[in-house]
């Protein structure tokens, strides 16, 4: 029993002709004759009966339609529904990054420009990463330090740009006002920041030891917000990228230039290089290499001057041109 069966079973039911139910569906009438024949042999009765020129259900072909319009009508839904999802993913970008600052200001920017699609991003560390490109669960990831193109998994990677980062310290602290801070300033102060593995621990880990400063770390969370909420309830300071403090007005009051040349990381984009028939990837693309060169050059000091944190005056995303 095939589930065109049961579709040319019921509109012969409701047409209550053969011919006129053969001619609607584009079959030949003994065609449809035979189809029916092996429903009431599978199922050992008669399910019609015939009145003249025209054919009725009978008590038991009326039982069988009502159950068949159920199986036809979870059917048309199940096929509806997967119409749906599929649709879905076609429009859904695929993120994974093992950075947090960057992602609030690009997706607004991004889904104002194209409202048809949705990103879902999510944090994943760089194995995982790697592992989600490779099979195709993932369409793009930004990663610090970037991912290596590897051709022969398929991989590609490109530098966006490099990042800095400054101090955020708790409210009244004595280092407040200061034109920079270094590790010497900073020592015997508690930290809070992001757990071994994600970029900016592991861009923070390569200075910790390369200046042999040794962090008294009491708090690590991947959320942001709760670092900063930690910082500003007085249980610690946070080294944070400059971008954090820039999709944060209210922070720039509270941030020091951090006086050490080699605390920055490099941010990478990356993606599979198998072919892609979906628009979504290719846009996305282009808006969010075009999106974070533009903030930086706009909102950014130039490269080896400071940022005058003492100004206070709150920094927007530019506007990107289409």
């Amino acid at each position: 029993m095939e589930i065109r069966d049961l579709r040319y079973f019921c509109l012969t039911a409701e047409l209550e002709h053969v011919t006129k139910a053969a001619d609607q569906l584009g079959v030949s009438q003994p065609f449809l004759t035979k189809i029916i024949g092996q429903l009431e042999n599978e199922i050992g009765v008669a399910l019609f009966d015939n009145i003249g020129r025209k054919i009725k259900l009978n008590e038991y072909g009326h039982a069988f339609y009502v159950q068949a319009k159920k199986v036809l009508n979870d059917v048309d839904n199940l096929y509806a529904q997967m119409d749906y999802l599929l649709d879905r993913r076609d429009k859904t970008i695929r993120i994974l990054s093992n950075i947090s600052s960057y992602s609030p200001d690009m997706v607004i920017a991004f889904q104002k420009e194209h409202p048809e699609y949705t990103l879902s991003i999510d944090f994943a560390y760089s194995g995982d990463i790697i592992s989600a490109l490779i099979n195709g669960t993932a369409d793009f990831a930004f990663s610090s330090p970037p991912i290596m193109d590897d051709p022969i998994k398929g991989i590609k990677s490109e530098l966006i740009f490099c990042e800095y980062v400054c101090v955020l310290l708790p409210p009244s602290h004595p280092l407040l006002g200061r034109d920079s801070v270094n590790f010497e300033d900073l020592e015997g102060e508690s930290l809070v920041t992001t757990p071994k593995g994600s970029a900016l621990r592991i861009n923070l880990d390569r200075v910790f030891e390369k200046y042999s400063y040794r962090p008294q770390i009491v708090c690590e969370s991947n959320d942001m917000n709760l670092l900063i909420h930690a910082v500003k309830d007085g249980l610690g300071y946070a080294i944070i990228p400059l971008w954090q403090a820039f999709s944060n007005p209210s922070l720039l009051q509270y941030c020091v230039n951090v006086d050490l040349p080699d605390a920055k990381g490099y941010i990478g984009i990356s993606y599979s290089t198998a072919p892609k028939d979906r628009p979504a990837t290719q846009d996305f693309a282009d808006f969010s290499k075009k999106f974070i060169l533009e903030f930086v050059r706009v909102t950014y000091p130039p490269e080896g001057k400071k940022m005058d944190f003492s100004s206070k005056e709150p920094l927007q995303p530019p506007p990107i041109e289409k």
